[in-house]
């Protein structure tokens, strides 16, 4: 992971547009606004991207493999191609990364980059919200009983919709970092956007604030697409994928409409 190209952004008006708000001092929510919609059509192009489609399946699977009750975790874990030794949160994660890798080596693209990274970080990061107790933990099987009990917990709409809402931030912050990275460096200096690397830094926390509130607004329409799709058939990699661009569509409306409140 990590491998994404980087260069000047595209000569397009859009993109000229995004380069002369950013010079100009445009603030974070119409920076963010702008870039979303010069890069919206380039998502198209990813809308059948295998490893898009099979990190937002490995999210959504594995808080439903904890729940199995016919055989053990680790086995129910071993059908989604996740093989781990012990099946507490490290090794589970690690597998994730490294299952992905596999099919990004073989399909790689930047934005299914984006997205299984942001995929993997976020299981981790949701789960460890409800762990903190486990450091107390008296043994090794009680420790993976209460990892597979918190990931089981994540297979309803609410809390599935939190895990997406954790996700989407991610993916959208590295999303418009992706084209934002190439510019912004280049506006630090004397008499420019940013006059320290101080100034440039507060505007790059601010982005990442702005990409996280923007993204609650997934958090009900994720976890009610977890429990149709579940029912209906059950969750498909392709399912997946489709419901990561529809996904991102709902958080570039969302980043236009906060950014036309802020105006």
């Amino acid at each position: 992971m990590g491998h994404q190209h980087l260069g000047k952004l595209p000569a397009t008006r859009q993109w000229v547009a995004v380069i002369d708000m950013i010079a100009h001092g445009i603030d974070v929510a119409a920076i963010a606004s702008a870039t979303s919609d010069a890069a919206a059509a380039s998502l198209q192009a990813y809308a059948n991207d295998r490893t898009v489609q099979r990190a937002l399946y490995l999210l959504a699977q594995i808080p439903l493999a904890a729940r199995k009750r016919e055989d053990s975790f680790q086995a129910a874990l071993g059908r989604l191609g996740l093989n781990v030794e012990t099946p507490d949160l490290f090794h589970i994660a690690a597998a994730c990364l490294e299952n992905l890798d596999r099919l990004t080596l073989r399909h790689r693209s930047d934005f299914g980059e984006i997205v299984a990274l942001s995929a993997v970080e976020s299981l981790q990061a949701v789960t460890r919200r409800s762990l903190d107790d486990l450091f107390g933990a008296t043994s090794d099987v009680e420790h993976r009983d209460r990892t597979q009990e918190i990931l089981s917990g994540l297979a309803t709409v609410k809390q599935f919709g939190l895990l997406a809402e954790d996700f989407f931030g991610r993916v959208l912050r590295r999303h418009l970092e992706y084209y934002l990275s190439r510019e912004l460096p280049l506006h630090v200096g004397m008499a420019k956007r940013f006059s320290s690397l101080r100034e440039h830094e507060e505007f790059v926390e601010a982005l990442h604030l702005h990409c996280r509130e923007s993204s609650r607004i997934v958090s009900r329409f994720a976890g009610e697409w977890f429990s149709k799709a579940n029912f209906e058939g059950g969750i498909t990699q392709k399912k997946a994928g489709g419901f990561v661009f529809v996904a991102m569509g709902k958080l570039r409306d969302e980043l236009r409409l906060r950014n036309e409140v802020d105006a």
